[in-house]
């Protein structure tokens, strides 16, 4: 599957609105539908998959470009890269045994690849007070509204209005 035939949704809004929570709801229940949803996170911060100490760690720090990892039922891969893929890439190349892929924390001023990220439909998180101001396009967004930012959890409600977008959207394509 390339990334042309699989429904990317991109999650954004500020630090801690609830795009992990929002994520981690809305994947058990896509499974449960029969779609095969993978997940795509951007951090500009380095990041550590593997632990001081351990082979794997000493074979990257050696030198070696691409590392694998494996168990009976788990597979990860560190790669070196000196030109970072774009989203499409990442899907084409690592993600294609899903239809639906979740995209959070690619914003053009950190990752100046994805300005295509812009063009993905996207679920948008913000809080009661910021409401007033955003608008959304109806055809390629829906906004959540967070009235209670200490909560964990998103209300029914919210779920199936985002579960019903992506349904839309994937029929659409």
């Amino acid at each position: 599957m390339n990334s042309e035939e699989v429904t990317i949704i991109s999650i954004v809004g500020k630090k801690n609105a609830g795009k992990t929570t929002l994520i981690r709801t809305l994947i058990p229940e896509l499974k449960e539908r029969g779609h095969r949803v993978g997940t795509l996170k951007y951090n500009i911060k380095e990041f550590k998959i593997d632990h001081e100490g351990k082979d794997t760690y000493k074979y990257y720090h050696s030198g070696a470009d691409s590392i694998a990892l494996t168990s009976q039922d788990e597979i990860a891969v560190i790669k070196r890269v000196t030109d970072p893929p774009g989203i499409s890439e990442i899907i084409t190349k690592y993600l294609n045994d899903v239809n639906i892929v979740f995209v959070e924390g690619y914003r053009g001023e950190d990752y100046p690849r994805t300005k295509d990220a812009e063009d993905f439909p996207r679920i948008k998180i913000i809080d009661s007070k910021e409401a007033e101001t955003d608008r959304n396009d109806p055809d390629n967004e829906i906004i959540l509204i967070r009235e209670d930012l200490e909560t964990k959890r998103f209300s029914t409600e919210d779920t199936n209005k985002a579960l019903d977008f992506i349904e839309n959207i994937i029929k659409r394509i």
